[in-house]
């Protein structure tokens, strides 16, 4: 009797899974962890080929003539032509719509219906734009009334149903106070037509901005109050901005926020986040997979995700990140960073440096004397670099307990090795140094 791989199988269970991931927590950005991490299967189906080998090696049965069957090779081939497919969606397109119960965006015809409102209100009211789908686009003016234009797309199996929808669901501007309420009324709609409605919006200059919706983009521009942002699905895209922002997203291909006067909070989850020339505090609290850019942040930033706690009191220059790296030029203390698995590069750094992490590579470049306090720890795999000026003063202490040390720095650093434990010490009467790896190399030279 021939023997069945496990292979097959052990995938069916794996796809089961994702699927249901999706259907229990949809909130999860499972598009992105597949499209980054597909390869993981192709591990996986080599890891149980392999230890079905080893099983057989060991109850001495005879070995498979063929180390993988015809539909196994297939479904190798048909995992790299889907995961490089879906990558490269991930990476030059974003996707338009969910698969959900009401995921009607692929069935029926389009029919477009302009949108038009105009209406008096104060210089700095508060705006309040509830639109379940659509992107919302607003710049500021020397105008004391709110200006909507715009389009409503209606998706339906025929124009009669496309135009009692558009009935159903006016666009309605309301004020209470200095409050001024936006409504799209989508919810009005039956399940079974989709309505989408893109604002172009232009509002005094003095006024803030409160937006809520299930998907679509914010691109607001100009405005001299505040901005929040609640989204289930958005892109956000913000430019000189008055007063404080606060962004909070389920998912989002960007969160971009540039010349912002008051402070800015960032929650949720995403790819991409850039936040530049900000004069307020700095708070992100999320899992944001893409690339992340910080520059020119006058106030302390705290960057906080599952992964990764950064605090930095001051940010004149610039830290990038991904899920892999990351590295900061000209940053002023104390600066703290814990991670669980990140290669480190900071360059031209002041104060207190207190660097924790579990695993990676790190490379430390104080330019600046007199040099602070350092502390830099790798507690399982990683190799230490510190690149110091050859005029620093400082109280070195250095060891790796697997590793080799080199010293390119000079004489007054002193090398120890006892077993496999080594050590690098100097006295130069400055302040305290260490850096320590469980298993690597210590490297320190000078600049």
């Amino acid at each position: 009797m021939r023997v069945r791989s496990v292979v097959g199988p052990l995938i069916l269970i794996l796809l089961g899974a994702v699927f249901l991931i999706n259907n229990v927590r949809p909130d999860l950005n499972l598009f992105t962890f597949i499209a980054n991490y597909w390869p993981f299967l192709l591990i996986a189906v080599g890891v149980l080929r392999l230890m079905e080998v080893l099983a057989y090696a060991a109850s001495s049965k005879p070995l498979p003539r063929q180390g993988m069957s015809g539909g196994e090779i297939f479904l190798i081939i048909f995992l790299v032509i889907i995961g490089t497919g879906i990558y490269e969606v991930r990476r030059h397109v974003r996707v338009p719509f969910r698969i959900g119960p009401h995921a009607l965006e692929v069935f029926g015809e389009s029919f477009d219906y302009p949108v038009t409102q105009d209406k008096a209100i104060g210089e700095k009211s508060r705006i309040l734009f509830d639109n379940l789908r659509g992107n919302i686009r607003v710049t500021a003016g020397d105008t004391a009334e709110i200006r909507i234009s715009g389009r409503k797309t209606i998706r339906a199996y025929n124009k009669a149903d496309a135009d009692k929808a558009n009935g159903q669901c006016p666009i309605e501007v309301t004020m209470e106070g200095d409050r001024v309420f936006v409504r799209t009324n989508q919810e009005r709609v039956p399940s079974d037509r989709q309505v989408s409605t893109d604002l172009e919006v232009r509002v005094p200059r003095g006024a803030s901005i409160e937006g809520r919706s299930r998907s679509g983009d914010f691109d607001i521009t100009g405005i001299g109050g505040g901005v929040e942002i609640a989204s289930d699905n958005a892109g956000v895209r913000l430019n000189k901005i008055g007063g404080s922002v606060k962004v909070d997203v389920k998912r989002s291909d960007i969160v971009r926020a540039v010349d912002v006067g008051g402070g800015v909070e960032v929650a949720g989850r995403g790819n991409d986040l850039e936040l530049e020339n900000i004069l307020g505090a700095v708070n992100v609290n999320g899992s944001f997979g893409g690339n992340l850019e910080f520059k020119n942040l006058a106030k302390p930033f705290h960057f906080e995700s599952r992964n990764t706690d950064l605090r930095v009191e001051r940010l004149p220059g610039r830290i990038t990140m991904d899920l892999a790296a990351l590295t900061g030029v000209n940053m002023v203390g104390p600066i703290t960073v814990t991670t669980k698995s990140k290669d480190v590069k900071l360059e031209e750094f002041t104060q207190s440096l207190q660097l924790d992490m579990e695993r990676g590579d790190i490379e430390l470049r104080p330019h600046n004397l007199p040099l602070a306090k350092l502390d830099a720890r790798v507690r399982s795999v990683g190799n230490i670099e510190l690149v110091l000026p050859a005029s620093a003063k400082f109280e070195l202490s250095a060891s790796t307990d697997k590793g080799e040390v080199r010293n390119d720095y000079g004489g007054s650093v002193k090398v120890d090795t006892e077993g496999r434990t080594s050590t690098m010490k100097m006295s130069g009467g400055g302040p305290a140094i260490q850096v320590s790896t469980a298993r690597g190399m210590l490297t320190v030279r000078k600049e």
